[in-house]
């Protein structure tokens, strides 16, 4: 039993991340006439960072994406000017174990929004997101960045370059 423990151990501890969540055609939407996003990393935990992850690889690779998809990089400051001051906010939450990382990774379109009934009343909510779950070894947490982070901000570029064209 022992070791079909460790095997299920091992066999997990490869698995890397999994869609859990699609973006619709109305999250695409809520894209469109945006000049740009800024960018917002949620503080990474300090288990992760001792093995390796740091928010400011993935801000640098997130960034990276970006620029190079044609999409304009905001700063917070310019992103609050604009009326719909878009947030691209990327969560990276992580669980310890002894031999790998529970992870859940969320990217999403945070914007400012009005309600229908009180449309004087603004507030900023997720109109885009990914989501996915999935566990890495602790020797391998590193590639969370280029396995999750970047294809899901290759997502989101490609989704804002089609309501957004260049």
């Amino acid at each position: 039993m022992r070791y079909v423990v460790s095997a299920i151990i091992m066999v997990l501890t490869c698995l890397t991340l999994s869609t859990a969540q699609a973006t619709t055609s109305a999250e695409r939407e809520s894209l469109r006439g945006l000049a740009g996003v800024a960018v917002v990393i949620e503080v990474i935990n300090s288990d992760a960072q001792a093995d390796g992850l740091s928010e400011e690889a993935v801000l640098t690779a997130v960034e990276l994406i970006l620029k190079s998809s044609g999409i304009r990089v905001l700063s917070q400051l310019e992103s609050f000017s604009t009326p719909s001051a878009p947030l691209l906010y990327v969560r990276i939450n992580t669980m310890k174990t002894e031999l790998a990382y529970a992870v859940d990774l969320h990217v999403a379109l945070n914007q400012r929004v009005s309600l229908v009934q009180r449309p004087e009343h603004k507030m900023s909510a997720a109109t885009y997101e990914l989501s996915a779950v999935g566990m890495y070894g602790t020797h391998l947490l590193r590639d969370l960045i280029s396995d999750g982070v970047e294809p899901d901000v290759k997502t989101f570029a490609t989704d804002f370059l089609a309501v957004n064209p260049r």
